[in-house]
């Protein structure tokens, strides 16, 4: 709050209470009661007088009309009476005065001129803003002069015309209004006053003199700046003896600010300064309600941009300003009780103080702290653009006053608005044709005059005030078609009349943008037609959607036309100050709402009269005039109508009639003008001698076209000249009256330009045709102004063209210096007829002259800084013209219309912010000469970075002319100045798209149309060239490789890509009736992967640099090199990565105490728990529906063993035999188990054999009883039956038949199958049989369990597990997850391995509780019986698989599931063996949120096959951490953690737990063997008593070595299991518990295995990352090409490819480009290779992994079943294209799914990632030669029979491929439901 005004102590007193009030001290209630008592107690201490002042100001403030101004004014400038009896009054409001008369008479001096000499001649105390002089005031410069801001009355006068009536003091006060001379006033001008007059003030010294086309701005001493009320009005400048004769002291921007003075800015154009501190600060002491309460649309104003300060301003009687705002916010409520003065809003006396700066929007009722900096930061290197820069370029005057062309006694300054001078034609000149409209064959379907047009407007806004309730500045929207042109002016005009802003809709596409406008402007009324609302209500009720129920809509086509009867009087205008909110769309396809004041019309209607008016006809005017000229009756004579037919121009247009440029200059200029404007319909160009002869029949003097509408025109008329000249008999075609022919147009085409002047307007008769085309800027984003065009002004010196010589300046300009953003001229378009590419020069055409009152300025669009002279820079404009900004969108606003240049002063060299704010057009040009030249948009030019090159040492410039003020080293300075910019322009070469178009268009036959676009990839700019062709598939490739040529040769630019497309594929968007392809949708449409592609080429090699490379190309991350430079990067103190292992001693039992610890096998723990209790329940089976079976309890567990062990040892089993298990999930694998414990026999459980892969689990089997010779199976009898099933042995058959490497004898059978449910009864128990464990098979050498693990591609890695490590198992759980024996134990899925075999067959032992077994079978079916059970017997910890907890969101998708709790769950487990899914995990625990299962209880645990819980997050008691990793540093080995809102391409990890029990683990460097430090990744090495002790079946030292490796200088009596697998520890602190203690975790990162990464240029990549990169790059293409986890990235023989499946070959090729960017982008390498396959022949397993080797063996032997192969880098001979598709509608099948041989066909294992163990091959010191040979063959034997089944389905034709593929795909899937989790 401000509390300057009030006493010291109550000062304090009001701060305490508003700071208690903030920290919650007081409520709301309470702080407004105990604020009023203080005001109350103020009131007494102030005394009454100041109450009664109190009162004058809420008098003043009151909305009445004020006393009438006459002609002679009284003391203070404003007479005290109020006389009406003129019938002319003026109500004080919007900032100035506006009419109130009931109609004009034109025969009647107003008494405007009177009243500004009045004020001129005796300005009262604090003047009007709209009549304010802006001049210095002569004071002493020692005057101390205070102001108290709470003493300021805006209107009431006084006795003394110094003293302020509201300075308690009597205080002097002196009228300081002067402001900066670059900005405009913004307030209204009263109905007959010219604009207030303007000084400059004098140039201040050491600054660099300004030319004649720059502003200097010089802070002003005021204290009351003058009321921008309005928008801008350009002022008439003084004579230079008016400038007051007071020279202030230097200063930086040269005057003083005086102590106690607080200095002021600039005013931009729509800041509305209001002394809002004082008034709110009175009504509050008083209690009456703030004229700034916002009930409806109102806003807070009162803040000067440039200083981020409030100024102190006469406030507004009434705020009209409350129009141009937003409604109210959804977030900042109003209200209009008296009691609360702003309701959400943050009042006045709540906003900090001066110096913060909070800026508060003027379209929108919300204040956003954006807090400005009042010391920015500016780059150094700017200060060399010292006293260097081009300054904004000085805006010409109009040197005439506009006057009424049918009416030169009037001018047109007088009129305040546009709906004025409408009430004038339509009395004036009742009967003039106003608007014709024309249809699309030229005949007249409606013609208007200014009488009829006033009238129905005149209706319509009496009918909108009087009957849709709405209040002054609300919003309406007006709906009509371009043929309803007339309706629409009729709605325009009357929303005008009625005092509220019209919302045109014109742009709107989709209903959603329809509503979007309505919401934003909160239009509660819409005008339509009747034709419109039915066809509307139709559309919407096919899409079943609905009109928003709060708008009323209107058919204003039933209203008719205003009966005026004889003596009826007129209403007053009353028009807001805002006129419309224009909402277009921009390129991208962004709606955004323009506002449009009225002042901003009168402004820009006004300039543009003034270029039009020639010579002539200003002397004919004036001399009316001087004449007294008399209009005369209605019909007149025909003298004088042949005047008015000279004087009055005739507009024909067929642009767009409702909005931009076709609205200034149609609807609004016209009425400005009085001329008549002729609409011809969109398709009337096309109609060839149509529009040429509507301007020979109606004697059009000026003509609204486009390049794309004269195309047609012109091209008619020169092919068949006849169609136009015999259109119609009786006539004749004449352009002779065509004075201009407008051309609206972005850039200009200078050849086409010669054709229309030669081929089309000089055959047709036009007078100086160089003279009537005219091409016109405009700017159709910022509310259509007229930016520039070759105007009637000139300027002397630069312009001296005479008549017929003035039409568009071309300029030859220096094609290389363009690259170099400099602009050379090197000749005009005279005396050149060579072709522009033989010169090496571009052809440029100039507009001409930016528009009167323009202020021009070229900025670095980049750096924002003024740029130096003949640079090309970006376009920024100020100007009277121009829109205010944005409709409720203040921070865009604020930086597109009040955007503020940096000036770097010659003297100083300290950059800083030039005083004037500019719009930003988006525009890039530069000033030739002062005439206008524009490249195109922004998005128009092409920026490519240049190839490094060594340079030659730069030979010194000398300075010819040296400064007489420049030193004797100036020489050396500028030499490395110049240096400096060499560098700086060896980066970037720049390209002008227009350019590059038209030079493929015009030098390449084929080419039908084409676009440029530059697309940002890895911090670099690349230009795209897409393009359309009629020619045959087979030359496209051809037709590429020429376009790049070409371009190649003449303009240096080397594209990125190359797309052909077919024609009339690209997108296109509507404009002005014409379909035209536009660069911006056609780069999304790229980008998003939507083109109709026919060619893809691509250039990477020749336009990517910069490409990131590690510091050791040889060894990669792991050398000593990048290991240096790790240690180099990293600051500070770096620990080594392990954890600390906690050796529990002692684990107890709940029931007897006994310590766990003492028993040496799970077997004597067995034993025991039956002796001790042979009756508990030890295992529980559930059936299908989820029943409970007969428990067994621990003595029938303890028989059932023996009686399994009797039998295999009748079967002649003995100690040291192996045999597979292959039993489902069941009590009899574990009963197996068990018996072959018992007996020595070494078990090696495997999953159950699937029919369905017999292809993976036969060779498997067989595998396992050829290296461990194997003689017999255990099985039950559904195994048995699967097994002895035809379809088995047949395969079994067929892999006798078709390998020779399993049996010399080419024979195969499996061994004996001992089916143990055929076991005889036993009845006795282990002991009783004398089942003892002998201590050689307790000894850690023993194999108890052989488990095996199976990968993706079915490659085995088998361990040994001893009596020992199974023991360790139990305790690392019990101890872990605080297991009981109270709790059940259950187990559904995989119980042949990890922590499945351990909940399955041990843990409930170990424990002595219950275990519960559900068969996956049944879980399938019915997974609601799984989380039944759970709840049923509270069980507190089990395990799950991701497939599990899948298949079950899947099914419960459509049941109800909420009938069951997991609120007594407290430790769901999930094994994973690989990098945690952060997605799948946050869709899980929303899915099971709503049964009471949280967050925290859902655990991963980081299983090995090792080791099956190294890491665990069971009972951490906080949800999992996520860690963004920077994606660059981790490719160098670095761990970076980043914000994801500053990385968007950060890699997501959530953390794996910590270590269990008695384990430890540490991030080690693969290579060294020595510890990571901290920020580094490195293999993850675990030491633990549950690791497995040895690999099974390899007696290779290297592979032994893997489980008992040793840290390189670690203590050597701690050995580690090598998992391969790469990850980092990671410390994080939260909050836990109810106290939120903080608690440190130090947890484990997985990253990846080490055998899937790959490297290129030395830096590492984890292809699960570049396949997610790659899955997610299709996603706003259509349908989702790329299928879900679709996507293989492998490396191979020096080659990174990349195989994509797609559901889809149709737009395979726009994929091209996505995924190469893509990959670029994110992981900064280029891929090599893009292989699209079919759908559903990408090869996963049946738990739905990817099969990366199989995959990438198909590829290297060529029979991968391809639908497109693009080679990303083609070979330097260029023997093979990159790609190239026929269309869809061409393709066959057959020609769809090929097989493309790869051009590296051989496998070469050493230069690929191939996982023949824990680690890569490539690395470590693992050698694939000294495996075993066993091992190997093995594997490759299971590779030759995949190829071999691959090999058969090749033979097939390919549409049976595709379908057995995706049949195949189909039952796996089903299958992976089944049993597979």
């Amino acid at each position: 709050m401000d509390y300057s005004s009030l006493p010291p102590e109550f000062q304090g007193r009001l701060a305490k209470l508003e700071q208690e009030y903030e920290e919650g001290e007081l409520t709301k209630k309470g702080f407004e009661k105990k604020k009023n008592s203080l005001f109350a107690e103020y009131r007494q201490y102030i005394g009454e007088n100041h109450v009664d002042i109190v009162s004058d100001i809420l008098e003043t403030l009151s909305i009445y009309p004020s006393p009438m101004v006459t002609g002679e004014a009284s003391e203070g400038g404003v007479s005290p009476t109020n006389s009406i009896s003129s019938g002319n009054y003026y109500i004080q409001q919007d900032g100035g005065y506006s009419t109130n008369s009931n109609q004009y008479n034109p025969n009647q001096r107003y008494p405007g001129h009177s009243v500004q000499q009045s004020y001129v001649a005796n300005q009262p105390p604090i003047p009007h803003n709209s009549f304010s002089h802006h001049q210095l005031p002569h004071r002493a410069m020692n005057s101390d002069l205070r102001l108290d801001p709470t003493h300021i009355n805006p209107t009431a006068t006084s006795t003394s015309p110094n003293m302020s009536p509201l300075n308690l003091n009597n205080q002097q006060i002196p009228n300081m209004n002067y402001r900066p001379p670059h900005q405009y006033n913004h307030s209204f001008a009263p109905f007959g006053t010219a604009p207030p007059p303007q000084f400059r003030p004098m140039q201040p010294p050491g600054r660099p003199p300004l030319p004649p086309h720059g502003y200097h701005h010089q802070t002003s001493l005021q204290y009351f700046p003058p009321n921008t009320g309005g928008f801008p009005v350009r002022p008439n400048r003084p004579q230079m003896a008016q400038i007051p004769q007071i020279r202030p002291v230097p200063s930086p921007y040269g005057i003083e600010v005086p102590p106690g003075a607080a200095p002021s800015g600039p005013i931009g154009r729509t800041r509305h300064l209001v002394n809002e501190d004082a008034i709110e600060r009175a009504r509050s002491i008083s209690g009456a309600r703030s004229s700034l309460d916002i009930s409806d649309t109102a806003s807070i104003k009162g803040y000067t941009r440039s200083t981020g300060e409030y100024d102190y301003l006469p406030a507004r009687i009434q705020d009209d300003n409350a129009s141009i705002r937003s409604g109210r916010s959804s977030i900042y409520t109003t209200s209009n009780s008296n009691g609360q003065r702003f309701g959400g809003m943050i009042s006045p006396d709540d906003r900090p103080g001066r110096s913060v700066g909070n800026r508060i929007s003027l379209y929108n009722s919300m204040v956003y702290s954006e807090i400005l900096d009042p010391t920015p930061t500016f780059d150094p290197g700017l200060s060399k653009l010292g006293g260097l820069q081009f300054m904004p370029f000085e805006p010409r005057e109009l040197p005439f006053e506009n006057l009424d062309p049918l009416n030169p006694s009037m001018s047109l300054s007088n009129f305040a608005d546009i709906a004025a001078l409408l009430r004038y034609r339509g009395q004036t000149t009742p009967k003039k044709t106003a608007f014709i409209v024309l249809d699309q064959k030229g005949r007249e379907v409606h013609e208007w005059t200014w009488e009829k047009l006033h009238l129905k407007a005149e209706k319509m806004a009496q009918v909108i005030s009087k009957d849709s309730g709405l209040m002054k500045g609300e919003r309406v929207a007006l709906i009509y078609r371009k043929a309803e042109i007339l309706d629409f002016l009729v709605a325009l005009y009357g929303c005008f009349f009625a005092g509220v802003v019209a919302v045109p809709i014109n742009a709107v596409e989709e209903f959603r943008e329809l509503k979007f406008i309505l919401e934003a402007t909160e239009a509660r009324l819409a005008l339509t037609t009747e034709h419109n609302h039915k066809v509307f209500t139709r559309d919407l009720l096919a899409q079943k959607k609905e009109l928003p129920t709060n708008v009323i809509w209107w058919k204003t086509n039933e209203y008719g036309a205003l009966n005026l009867k004889k003596g009826d009087e007129l209403g007053p205008i009353n028009v807001t100050e805002l006129a419309y909110i224009e909402y277009t769309k921009s390129p991208n396809g962004e709606l955004k709402g323009v506002a449009i004041s009225h002042q901003t019309i009168m402004a820009q209607c006004n300039v543009m009269r003034g270029s039009v008016t020639d010579k002539k006809m200003r002397e004919y005017l004036d001399k009316q005039r001087n004449q007294g000229y008399q209009r005369q009756s209605n019909g007149g004579d025909e003298r004088n109508n042949e005047v008015s037919g000279k004087i009055v121009d005739t507009v024909l247009s067929y642009l767009e009639p409702r909005q931009q440029f076709g609205l200034i200059l149609g609807a609004l200029w016209g009425v400005y003008c009085g001329n008549t404007t002729i609409y011809l319909g969109s398709l009337g160009p096309d109609v060839p001698g149509l529009w040429v002869n509507c301007i020979s029949k109606y004697k059009a003097t000026i003509a609204l076209a486009d390049y794309p509408g004269l195309n047609p025109i012109v091209s008619s008329f020169i092919s068949d000249p006849s169609a136009t000249l015999n259109f119609l008999k009786k006539q004749t075609p004449d352009l002779s009256s065509l004075r201009f022919l407008f051309v609206d147009t972005l850039t200009i085409d200078v050849q086409k330009n010669q054709e229309i002047i030669e081929q089309f307007l000089v055959p047709l008769g036009a007078q100086f045709p160089k003279d009537v085309l005219t091409p016109l800027s405009s700017l159709p984003e910022h509310g259509g102004m007229v930016l520039s065009f070759g105007d009637l002004l000139g300027v002397q010196g630069l312009d001296d063209r005479v008549e017929g010589e003035r039409g568009v300046k071309v300029f030859l300009l220096d094609r290389e210096e363009l690259k170099e953003n400099r602009v050379v001229v090197v000749g005009t378009e005279e005396g050149s007829k060579k072709k522009d590419w033989e010169q090496g020069v571009m052809k440029v055409g100039a507009f001409g002259f930016v528009m009167p009152e323009t202020t021009i300025a070229v900025v670095d669009p980049e750096t924002t800084a003024l740029c130096l002279p003949n640079t090309i820079g970006e376009i920024w404009v100020d100007s009277p013209s121009l829109s205010g900004g944005f409709w409720n969108l203040p921070k865009h606003t604020e930086s597109i219309f009040h955007a503020r240049p940096i000036f770097v002063p010659g003297d100083t060299k300290q950059p800083e912010y030039f005083d004037q704010e500019f719009l930003r057009t988006g525009l890039l040009g530069s000033l030739i000469n002062g005439q206008l030249v524009i490249f195109g948009l922004y998005e128009h030019r092409i920026r490519q970075l240049i190839e490094p090159v060594n340079k030659e040492k730069q030979k010194k410039l000398v300075v010819v002319n040296r400064s007489e003020y420049d030193g004797g080293s100036d020489e050396e300075e500028i030499n490395d100045d110049k240096k400096q910019d060499e560098e700086e322009k060896d980066k970037y070469r720049f390209h002008y798209t227009l350019d590059l178009e038209n030079t493929v268009k015009k030098m390449i036959e084929g080419v039908h149309d084409c676009v440029v676009i530059e697309i940002y990839i890895k911090d670099q700019s690349l230009p795209v060239m897409i393009a359309e062709s009629t020619l045959p598939i087979e030359k496209l490739t051809a037709l590429a490789d020429e376009i790049f040529e070409k371009l190649v040769m003449y303009h240096g630019l080397r594209l990125y890509t190359i797309s052909i497309c077919a024609q009339g594929s690209l997108p296109r968007v509507w404009k002005n009736g014409k379909k035209l392809t536009n660069s911006i949708t056609c780069k999304k449409y790229f980008e998003y992967g939507r083109l109709q592609v026919l060619h893809v080429k691509t250039c990477v090699l020749d336009t990517v640099f910069n490409i990131p490379i590690g510091e050791d190309m040889v060894a990669g991350i792991w050398g000593p090199n990048a290991m240096a430079a790790r240690q180099e990067m990293s600051n500070g103190l770096r620990r080594t990565q392990y954890t600390r292992m906690d050796i529990p001693l002692e684990v107890l039992d709940e029931k007897t105490s006994i310590n766990l610890l003492k028993f040496r096998s799970i077997v004597d723990v067995l034993l025991w728990r039956t002796q001790m209790s042979p009756e508990e329940t030890a295992y529980n089976i559930l059936d299908t529906k989820g029943k409970e079976g007969k428990p067994i309890s621990w003595k029938k567990l303890n028989n059932r063993i023996a009686t399994v062990a009797n039998y295999l040892q009748k079967k002649g089993c003995k100690a040291g035999d192996h045999t597979v298990l292959i039993f489902p999930h069941g009590i009899d694998f574990v009963c197996s188990i068990f018996a072959c414990m018992v007996l020595g026999i070494i078990a090696i459980p495997i999953s159950q054999t699937e029919p369905t892969k017999a292809s993976e689990d036969i060779p498997a089997l067989f595998g396992l009883i050829e290296d461990f010779k194997v003689n017999y199976l255990l099985v039950n009898t559904d195994t048995e039956q699967v097994l002895k099933s035809r379809q088995i042995q047949n395969f079994i058959k067929t892999m006798s038949g078709g390998s020779k490497q399993l049996d010399s004898n080419n024979s195969k059978a499996l061994p004996l199958l001992i089916n143990i449910a055929k076991a005889p009864k036993y009845t006795r128990t282990l002991k009783e049989s004398n089942y003892v464990m002998m201590e050689e098979w307790l000894q850690p050498q023993w194999a108890t369990v052989v488990m095996c693990y199976f990968s993706a591609d079915q490659r085995r890695s088998c361990v040994r597990l001893n009596h020992d490590t199974l023991l360790a198992l139990c305790k690392v759980q019990k101890e872990t997850c605080r297991l009981t024996s109270i709790r059940a134990i259950l187990s559904c899925v995989r119980h042949f391995n990890g922590i499945g075999f351990v909940y399955t067959v041990l843990i409930g032992i170990y424990l002595g509780s219950q275990t519960i077994l559900i068969s996956p079978l049944d879980y399938h079916a019915n997974p609601l019986m799984w989380f039944e059970t759970l709840s049923k017997f509270k069980i507190k910890d089990t395990y799950a698989t991701f497939p599990m907890l899948q298949h079950a969101m899947s099914y419960y998708d459509s049941v109800d599931y909420r009938n069951f709790s997991l609120q007594n769950l407290k430790n769901l487990m999930i094994p994973v063996d690989c990098r945690p899914n952060a997605n799948l995990y946050k869709k899980m625990v929303k899915t099971f949120l709503a049964n009471r299962l949280e967050e925290v209880n859902v655990n991963y645990i980081y299983s090995h096959i090792a080791n099956p819980m190294i890491t665990t997050r069971s009972y951490m008691c906080v949800e999992p951490f996520e860690l963004y990793l920077d994606l660059k540093s981790l490719r160098r080995g670095i761990i970076k953690v980043v914000d994801p809102e500053d990385e968007p391409f950060g890699v997501l990890l959530h953390d794996s737990g910590m270590v269990p029990v008695s384990t430890q683990v540490a991030i080690v460097h693969p290579e060294t063997r020595r510890p990571c430090l901290s920020n580094e990744f490195g293999e993850i090495w675990v030491s633990s008593d549950s690791n497995a002790k040895s690999s099974y079946g390899s007696m290779d030292p290297l592979d032994q070595e893997r489980y008992s490796a040793i840290i390189d200088g670690g203590d050597p009596r701690i050995t580690y299991l090598r998992t391969g697998d790469l990850g980092f520890l990671y410390t994080v602190q939260k909050p836990v518990g109810e106290g939120g203690a903080l608690v440190e975790f130090q947890c484990l990162f997985f990253l990846g295995p080490i055998a899937e990464t790959f490297e290129v240029n030395g830096l590492i990549h984890f292809p699960v990352d570049i396949e997610f990169t790659v899955e997610r790059c299709h996603q706003l293409s259509h349908c989702n090409l790329i299928a879900t986890d679709g996507c293989v990235v492998f490396q191979a023989n020096g080659e990174t490819v990349c195989i994509v499946e797609v559901r889809s070959s149709e737009g395979i090729l726009n994929l091209v480009p996505c995924i190469m960017n893509s990959i670029l982008d994110e992981h900064q390498f280029i891929i090599d290779v893009i292989v699209f396959i079919g759908p559903g022949t990408l090869p996963k397993s049946r738990l739905g992994e990817k099969q990366r080797t199989k995959i990438m063996t198909s590829w290297l032997s060529g029979n991968l079943s391809t639908l497109h192969v693009h080679y990303v880098k083609p070979s330097p001979s260029n023997s093979r294209p990159n790609s190239y598709l026929l269309p869809p509608f061409m393709m066959h099948s057959q020609q769809l799914i090929t097989t493309n041989p790869s051009p590296s066909p051989t496998l070469d294992p050493s230069r690929y990632s191939i996982t023949t163990g824990f680690i890569n091959t490539t690395r470590s010191n693992i050698n694939p030669s000294v495996m075993p040979s066993d091992m190997m063959n093995n594997e490759l034997s299971l590779s030759n029979s995949n190829r071999g089944s691959l090999n058969i389905n090749n033979r097939t034709n390919s549409q049976e491929l595709t379908r057995q593929n995706t049949n195949s795909y189909k039952v796996n899937n089903a299958n992976t439901g089944t049993v597979n989790m």
